[in-house]
């Protein structure tokens, strides 16, 4: 498939963020891999990450585990490209992932991302407990995203 890189040592794939996520899933299929979701979502790899990656694995189930690997992404308003190779999450400074990931598109938009995959037909590992769902932001988090929009549009 045009667009999508498959890393089978690293058990990475790097997918343009345009690309459909079931798309992406069934040339992963073909390939032999997945990438582990409940469900199949209807919407594009870019636009499901910005929504909160609902389906995907929960961090819970292993901590030290990561969906996003690295991304590339473009400033809202500045248009000014933001670069996070892949890396093992823990290794990589402060999470700027976070300003993506549900996040709705309000301080980036996603161009490409490099995922976790899994090997096909090798029973995924579920956490025995149900992860509390978050809560919406309280409004101290709103007003902290507020500053951090402020500065990152500012001229």
């Amino acid at each position: 498939m045009n667009g999508l890189v498959v890393d089978r040592q690293s058990l990475l794939v790097e997918v343009a963020a345009e690309l459909a996520l079931a798309e992406v899933e069934a040339a992963l299929l073909r390939e032999d891999y997945t990438l582990c979701l409940d469900g199949a979502p209807s919407a594009t790899v870019g636009a499901w990450l910005a929504g909160g990656a609902h389906g995907a694995r929960s961090p819970w189930e292993d901590p030290a585990d990561h969906l996003v690997a690295g991304f590339r992404a473009t400033q809202t308003g500045s248009g000014e490209l933001l670069d996070v190779r892949a890396a093992p999450r823990k290794s990589v400074g402060p999470d700027l992932l976070a300003l993506v990931v549900g996040m709705n598109e309000r301080f980036f938009v996603l161009t490409h991302v490099t995922l976790r995959i899994f090997p096909r037909g090798v029973p995924a590992v579920r956490a025995p407990f149900a992860a509390p769902v978050e809560a919406p932001p309280s409004r101290d988090e709103d007003a902290l995203l507020d500053r951090i929009a402020a500065e990152l549009h500012r001229p």
